[in-house]
């Protein structure tokens, strides 16, 4: 089987062709920023990025998306003349390497601002470093807890508790959450962090929850995993682990023949668009949880201009998935912003840093809802996302947004009533 092949959040196969894609992409498109059509000549703005690309797990699927969009924006008259500078520095999934990049990014003041990190394990680590140089991140894809609860960090993406949360939520809504089992990482402050919000969500909520199991990242024999599901008697249940340990946990249970009357889910991390075709038609039904837009949605603005853009910018078979839509948002985001600055010569790393914390309401039809920075220790404006489920191998929708129920997210969503966060901007 193909399964083995992902990388870590979407296909190493050539994934240029979306499969079930209704869009259209024109030239309009490929107007970024700008949209001029002039190459960007001035003094380049340094912006960089930590992403985990190595040590086993590529979550760098959301920079590559950030650069292809800065290349356009490039292409298209950069922020007011000046070309974007865009480094991405690979944590290689070592907490220390996070903090080495992030204190070397924070150090260097030229670099204004980080843009469409997705670090697996270092968040804490860069918030330290960031913190104390004024240095803010739009992260694209955040992964572990502190990636939510930091002051200089704020994820586009939803996060792996609330991906999980929201599928169990789905099932619950569809009355298919009676025996319900979850799969993760041992890893602290990320698989612990989701397994904790399961189980208090399952335990308020009266649900049962037949498997909460999390195995070694270096885990490779998943047929004792396969036994306690096949054993659970689950008429549900979720995977919450990158695509290619999903893929594996998959490809195991269709050897057992597995798969049973339970349905099978998995978090974000799975949807990409060639997961259906790659998992094979054993799984025709399989289910994930979607934090931005369908990637094979109908005609959207941003949704068609993300294709075009890695169409034209990204390498040949670089990952149509939702961390891509990421790191496609975090850029724009950024872009827009800047652009709002009248004279470029300004654009500094306090200039930046104010104009970032200063987002609000910033509206895209990726999004559920509004996006928005804001001054505060947490930022986890994504908290609604949508279902998907695969069908002849190619994804369709099950469940528009719907905004998911953690208590850890109450005064989030208390602040942005109360401050005003999802209005736009003046």
């Amino acid at each position: 089987m193909a399964v083995l092949a992902l990388a870590g959040c979407g296909s190493a196969a050539d994934s240029d062709a979306i499969p079930g894609a209704s869009g259209t992409q024109s030239a309009a498109d490929l107007k970024c920023g700008l949209g001029n059509g002039n190459k960007a000549t001035g003094a380049p703005i340094k912006v960089a990025a930590i992403a985990t690309e190595s040590g086993g797990v590529d979550f760098s699927s959301s920079p590559k998306s950030a650069k292809a969009y800065f290349d356009c924006v490039n292409d298209n008259g950069g922020i007011n003349g000046r070309p974007i500078q865009y480094a991405i520095g690979d944590d290689a999934l070592d907490p220390t390497k996070t903090a080495q990049l992030a204190a070397g990014y924070a150090a260097d003041t030229s670099v204004v601002a980080m843009v469409g990190d997705a670090t697996f394990v270092g968040c804490q680590q860069a918030n330290s470093e960031y913190k104390k140089a004024n240095l803010y991140s739009i992260t694209g894809v955040g992964v572990p807890q502190a990636c939510f609860q930091s002051s200089n960090i704020a994820p586009v993406n939803a996060g792996p508790r609330t991906s999980a949360l929201a599928t169990l939520q789905y099932f619950e809504r569809k009355g298919e959450a009676s025996k319900f089992f979850a799969a993760g990482l041992k890893t602290v402050g990320n698989g612990d962090w989701v397994s904790a919000g399961i189980n208090a969500y399952a335990a308020e909520k009266g649900i049962e929850l037949v498997g909460n199991v999390l195995s070694d990242p270096a885990e490779s024999n998943w047929l004792p995993l396969i036994s306690q599901i096949a054993s659970s008697k689950a008429t549900s249940l979720v995977i919450a682990d990158p695509a290619p340990i999903a893929a594996s946990i998959l490809q195991a249970a269709e050897q057992q023949d597995a798969k049973g009357e339970i349905r099978w889910a998995c978090t974000a991390s799975c949807y990409d668009a060639q997961f259906g075709q790659q998992i094979g038609s054993y799984w025709n039904g399989f289910i994930a949880n979607s934090e931005l837009q369908l990637v094979n949605a109908a005609d959207g603005k941003d949704l068609n201009q993300w294709r075009a853009v890695m169409a034209k910018y990204a390498a040949k078979g670089a990952p149509r998935d939702t961390f891509s839509q990421a790191g496609y948002l975090a850029g724009k985001i950024f872009v827009d912003t800047l652009l709002k600055i009248s004279d470029p010569s300004t654009i500094n790393r306090e200039t930046v840093s104010k104009a970032l914390v200063g987002i609000t309401g910033y509206a895209s039809d990726l999004l559920c809802a509004p996006w928005y920075y804001g001054e505060a220790d947490e930022h986890h404006a994504n908290h609604a996302t949508r279902m998907a489920q695969v069908k002849d191998g190619k994804w369709v929708s099950l469940e528009d947004c719907q905004d998911v129920d953690d208590p850890e997210t109450d005064n989030i969503k208390a602040a942005e009533q109360s401050q005003g966060l999802l209005k736009p901007s003046a």
